[in-house]
C-alpha cells in the first residue's frame, strides 16, 4: 500500500501494517509541526502506517476526508482540531468498523472532554489516539428549518402553537399546560385560536428577530448540514442564549485568550430573551411525552462536561442511546443569573435546586428522540457552529454500541479512542 505524509512524501508501508490517517484543521495555531511530530511517533510506535495526512477546508470540514482515508484503507482515522472538524470527521467514521481518535486543538474541546481525551496536552493526547481504549460513543443528528425575515411580519407570528403543528409531536397533551411559572400560553397549540392580532406573540417575534440581528451583525455563514439535511453533534445542540453566546464570541480574543472570550460573550448575552417552546420526547420507556416550557437557554446533549469542571448534566453519558435536555431560565435580572451560577459552577455543580422555588431554574430531561417547537425565532448552535435562525429542532441520536460478532454496524455511531 502507498500513503502520503504532509509535504507530498511518499512512504511504502508493509501489507500486515494498518494504515492510519490525521484529518487536521490547519487554521488552528496549536496545529504545529511539533504537534504533527509527536502524533506521527505515537502512530507509529503503536504499528500504524502512515500516517496520511488531510487538511480540512471552509467548504470540507472533514466528512469527505474521512470517507476518502476509508476508501484508501485507514482503520483509524484522527481528527486533529475543534469540536467542528470532530463531528465531521465522527460523521464520515461513523458506520463503519475504523476507529477515530482526537487531538483536541480548538477552544472548548467538548468532545474530548467527555471522551476522557487530555485538553491542553497534546503529547497525552497523541498516546490516547494510538493506544487507548475504544469507547463506544453515540451520535446525535440534529435537523432544522431555516427561519427568514419573511415568517414574522407586523402582527403576525407562525409557530408551532399557531399552525398546529404541536400535535404532531406526540399528541394534545400539550394544548394549555401552563408554562412553569403558572401563567398560560398566549395562543391554543392546536390551532384553534386566531393569533393573527396577537400583540404579544407579534412584540415577542419582534424581540427574538432583533436579538438575531444583534448576534448576526457581521455577515456570516451558517453551518451547511453534514449529511443530507442533518448535522451531525457529538456533544451538544443548544438553542437562545448558548447559540447567542457563539454568536457572540470574537474569534480574535477566542485566539488570544482561549475559553474566556466564551466568559465575555455570556455576559453580553444575559438579557437574551425567554422562548416559549413545546417540548416533545421519547421518554426511555419508550412513550411520547409533550410539555410546555419556558427558559433562556435550551440543550439537547450526549454529554454534560464542559470547560473550567463545569458539569451541567450529570447523568449524560456518551454511550448510554439517550440524550440528555436541560431547559434553563432565569426570572429577576441578575439576582436569577447569581442563583442560576450557584447551582452549575463548582463546586455545587449540578446540585439544581426545585424549579418553582429558585429564581435560575434548571428542567431535566432524558429521551431518545427530541422535537422541539418555538414560538418565536432563535439561533442555533452545534458543538459550536452557528445554524441559521429556526423555530423548530428534531434531535435524535445513534447509539455507539459495538456490532455484534460478524454483522456488519447498522447505525451511523462510531467507536473514539478515549481515555478509558
Amino acid at each position: 500500500m502507498t500513503g502520503f505524509t504532509d509535504g507530498g512524501t511518499r512512504t511504502t508501508t508493509r501489507p500486515d501494517q494498518p494504515l492510519a490517517c490525521v484529518i487536521i484543521n490547519p487554521s488552528k495555531r496549536r496545529a504545529t509541526t511539533t504537534v504533527r511530530g509527536v502524533l506521527e511517533r505515537e502512530l507509529r510506535e503503536a504499528g500504524y502506517a502512515g500516517p496520511v495526512w488531510l487538511e480540512t477546508s471552509m467548504s470540507e470540514t472533514g466528512t469527505m476526508q474521512a470517507r476518502l482515508a476509508l476508501a484508501a484503507g485507514a482503520r483509524l482515522v484522527v481528527a486533529a482540531g475543534g469540536d467542528g472538524t470532530v463531528r465531521s470527521v465522527a460523521a464520515g467514521v461513523a458506520g463503519t468498523e475504523a476507529r477515530m481518535g482526537i487531538i483536541p486543538l480548538g477552544t472548548a474541546n467538548l468532545a474530548a472532554r467527555n471522551l476522557g481525551v487530555p485538553v491542553g496536552a497534546p503529547r497525552a493526547a497523541a498516546r490516547v489516539a494510538a493506544h487507548g481504549v475504544d469507547l463506544p460513543a453515540d451520535l446525535a443528528w440534529v435537523r432544522t428549518e431555516a427561519w427568514t425575515a419573511l415568517d414574522v411580519g407586523p402582527g403576525r407570528t407562525e409557530s408551532a402553537e399557531t399552525t398546529g403543528e404541536a400535535d404532531t409531536l406526540g399528541g394534545d397533551t400539550a394544548t394549555n399546560a401552563p408554562f412553569p411559572d403558572g401563567s398560560h400560553p398566549s395562543t391554543d397549540p392546536t390551532g384553534a385560536a386566531d393569533t393573527t392580532t396577537s400583540p404579544r406573540l407579534s412584540a415577542e417575534a419582534a424581540r427574538a428577530v432583533r436579538t438575531i440581528q444583534r448576534a448576526t451583525r457581521k455577515p456570516r455563514q451558517w453551518a451547511r448540514p453534514t449529511l443530507g439535511d442533518e448535522h451531525a453533534c457529538m456533544v451538544v445542540a443548544g438553542i437562545g442564549f448558548d447559540a447567542g453566546l457563539v454568536a457572540s464570541t470574537r474569534p480574535a480574543l477566542k485566539a488570544r485568550v482561549g475559553w474566556g472570550a466564551y466568559a465575555l460573550a455570556a455576559m453580553e448575552n444575559l438579557g437574551s430573551p425567554r422562548m416559549d417552546l413545546v417540548l416533545s420526547l421519547l421518554d426511555e420507556t419508550g412513550q411520547r411525552r409533550v410539555e410546555r416550557l419556558r427558559a433562556r437557554n435550551l440543550l439537547v446533549a450526549n454529554g454534560g462536561r464542559l470547560p473550567a469542571g463545569i458539569t451541567l448534566l450529570p447523568e449524560a453519558r456518551t454511550d448510554d442511546g439517550l440524550l440528555d435536555i436541560a431547559a434553563i431560565d432565569t426570572v429577576a435580572g441578575l439576582a436569577g443569573w447569581s442563583s442560576l451560577a450557584r447551582q452549575v459552577l463548582p463546586p455545587y455543580a449540578a446540585r439544581y435546586s426545585e424549579p418553582s422555588r429558585s429564581l435560575g431554574r434548571v428542567v431535566l430531561r432524558r429521551g431518545g428522540d427530541v422535537a422541539v417547537q418555538l414560538s418565536a425565532p432563535a439561533l442555533v448552535e452545534v458543538d459550536g457552529d452557528l445554524l441559521a435562525p429556526t423555530q423548530s429542532m428534531r434531535v435524535r441520536i445513534d447509539p455507539g454500541g459495538p456490532p455484534a460478532s460478524g454483522s456488519a454496524r447498522s447505525s451511523r455511531a462510531c467507536p473514539v479512542r478515549g481515555g478509558g
